[in-house]
């Protein structure tokens, strides 16, 4: 519980940037409503008691263990010792003998944060017995409960410029990344007023669209054309308008993006609305991926099919033709050699031993001819079967 109370105590930074000029009138109203003329502001943590602000005097500091104040700061109710000579939590204490001060009248209101951590005391004391009454109590009560709302005030202060801080290099830090990646990163807000236009974005479009007001004919300014790099795209059809018109989420959509200086980026984007609070769109955004490469290599996959296809058509050509070539060939040579077998095979009847050797000879002939046909006929079935492949 110290531990908390301690912790509360120090969130207030109340010792680094004190409130002086505030608190002092809070205290002058304090002193005049006990009728004394001495108040004080006291702090305590773990080892002393600080006065953060005083009137009829200045400041004094001292040990915890001297402190009128923490005798009783942290029961939560007020206190008041009329005559502090009488009071035996009191009688001893440095503040009364003299080792300190001389006090003869003290009362304290306690420093009680919504939390119920109690930080110190709003005091009111003097030299001569004195005591209050019951609303001078009440109305010092209040006092202390206007210096804890202005605490908390503070405390609240400090704690908005932090986060707004924090936020800030969040927001750096978020604008540095998004500049970094190598996606084209673009948002607008309700109003279609583009809120976020990262480097990626810029390079290749070749332009900023955040300085832009003007809401038609983007495609034409910005270059934005369907995958056909001709076709451009109506305003009413760019993602981040659907997006946040229809409240959808686009995925995938091809389109291509050709800047001032010629060149085309092919890009596949995806689009979100972005809700606020209560799941309206307040926005939308979108992010474009570069497939330039991925396209121009399909590009040239499907120039190579196509010169294949052609050379196996030619290809089968050549076959046929060669095919043709070989059979006529063929043709041509063996009704020759028929004939001269004709006549040997007659000559080989008459006598003529020669006829022989020359109808082997004939015959050897016409098997090279036949070989011939089967190899171009081989030839042909082959180029056929690996272009149906």
């Amino acid at each position: 519980m110290e531990q908390e109370r301690l912790a509360a105590l120090h969130e207030y930074r109340l010792r680094d940037t004190p409130p002086e000029s505030e608190l002092r009138a809070v205290l002058r109203v304090a002193a005049t409503i006990a009728g004394v003329p001495s108040a004080s502001l006291n702090l305590i943590d773990e080892r002393w008691q600080y006065q953060l602000i005083r009137i009829g005097g200045a400041p004094v500091d001292c040990a915890r263990s001297d402190s009128m104040c923490g005798v009783q700061f942290e029961c939560g109710g007020f206190v008041h010792v009329p005559d502090t000579r009488l009071d035996p939590l009191y009688q001893h204490n440095p503040w009364v003998t003299g080792a300190l001060g001389r006090l003869r009248f003290y009362a304290s209101a306690p420093l009680i944060t919504p939390r119920g951590h109690a930080l110190g005391t709003l005091c009111v004391f003097d030299d001569e017995p004195h005591e209050l009454g019951d609303r001078q109590r009440a109305q010092l009560t209040d006092l202390a409960g206007i210096v804890i709302a202005f605490f908390e005030r503070r405390r609240q202060a400090w704690r908005n410029a932090e986060l707004a801080a924090s936020a800030q290099v969040k927001q750096q830090w978020s604008e540095i990344l998004v500049d970094t990646v190598d996606t084209a990163v673009i948002a607008c807000d309700q109003n279609y007023r583009v809120t976020l236009w990262n480097r990626a974005a810029r390079e290749w479009h070749g332009r900023s669209g955040e300085d832009d007001q003007t809401r038609t004919d983007i495609a034409r300014r910005f270059g934005l054309f369907e995958p056909d790099g001709v076709t451009p795209i109506p305003d009413d059809q760019l993602p981040l308008q659907v997006a946040l018109r229809d409240g959808v989420v686009i995925t995938g959509r091809e389109m291509v993006i050709r800047p001032p200086d010629g060149r085309e980026v092919h890009v596949l984007v995806n689009a979100s609305p972005l809700p606020g609070p209560d799941g309206e769109p307040v926005g939308a955004v979108l992010a474009q991926s570069d497939v330039t490469a991925d396209r121009l290599r399909s590009r040239l996959i499907e120039e190579a099919r196509e010169r294949l296809a052609a050379a196996n058509v030619e290809l089968e050509r050549s076959n046929a033709d060669l095919t043709n070539f070989a059979a006529a060939v063929g043709h041509d040579l063996i009704a020759p050699l028929a004939a001269v077998g004709g006549y040997l095979e007659l000559l080989a009847g008459e006598g003529y031993p020669e006829a022989s050797a020359g109808s082997a000879e004939v015959a050897r002939m016409r098997d090279l001819i036949d070989g011939l046909l089967a190899d171009a006929l081989a030839a042909r079935s082959s180029g056929s079967a690996a272009d149906r492949r």
